[in-house]
């Protein structure tokens, strides 16, 4: 499960041509937790028919969809701009990688943004728009047909952002996992919740007898996720004690 805490990067569409790619790029956005777009001068108007079929369900990306008349207007108020070309163009501007970009996706407290920048489907996007970005972005694929649909370029750079953000949450907690070297022995942990089971029975703490098994497995639970070492074991008890001694 992805912890939706960071600011994941706004897709920018530029001069779209066609209504049902813009429904289409919704759903994609949707289906890995992308939810801020924007338009800037697309072919269309937003309100055609074609679009929230489309979307199948995506609706809300729709509705709060921020639409630009000029490209450096939908740009002005991001952090980093990446630009998607498999094109050779005349401007060159230092490639990107997924993993880059998820190293610089921050939690959303920062709101520090990332825009990620789409063309329009006969073309893509042009030297201005590129000339305006800091980094560029390729998709790999074959080198001989490596035109994308508009949402099958979108949905691929959310899934591969939202890959790599989970791999980097899991490599978080992995190394918080089998970093062994600080933990306590299980003996201290058990000899500890020990101690904790006879001061909570002495002040009463298990209102109902019949649930005191359930209600350690709990507490359990909650200081096993803290992975303790011996020198906080040592001081949680002597915290335990002397609440439960206060006159000495």
């Amino acid at each position: 499960m992805f912890n939706n805490q960071f600011l994941l990067p706004e897709i920018i569409l530029v001069n779209t041509q066609l209504p049902e790619n813009f429904g289409a790029v919704a759903r994609a956005m949707l289906n890995f937790n992308f939810t801020n777009l924007r338009i800037v001068e697309p072919k269309f108007n937003l309100k055609n028919e074609k679009i929230l079929p489309v979307a199948a369900g995506a609706d809300k990306i729709i509705k709060k969809t921020k639409l630009f008349g000029r490209y450096e207007d939908s740009i002005r108020d991001l952090n980093l701009v990446i630009a998607t070309t498999n094109r050779i163009r005349s401007i060159k501007k230092p490639t990107i990688t997924f993993e880059q970009i998820v190293k610089k996706i921050k939690l959303k407290s920062s709101n520090k943004k990332i825009g990620i920048i789409f063309g329009p489907e006969n073309a893509g996007l042009d030297n201005d728009s590129i000339a305006l970005s800091d980094n560029v972005l390729r998709i790999d694929s074959n080198p001989n047909f490596s035109s994308l649909n508009l949402s099958h370029a979108v949905i691929i750079v959310c899934y591969q952002i939202m890959k790599n953000l989970l791999k980097k949450q899991k490599s978080k907690i992995n190394k918080s996992i089998f970093n062994i070297d600080d933990i306590a022995k299980k003996n201290e942990l058990i000899n500890f919740y020990s101690i904790l089971n006879d001061e909570l029975d002495k002040s009463g703490f298990f209102l109902v007898k019949e649930k005191k098994r359930i209600t350690m497995h709990k507490i359990k639970n909650i200081f096993g996720r803290a992975f303790l070492n011996s020198r906080e074991i040592k001081t949680l008890i002597g915290i335990i004690k002397s609440v439960g001694n206060p006159n000495k």
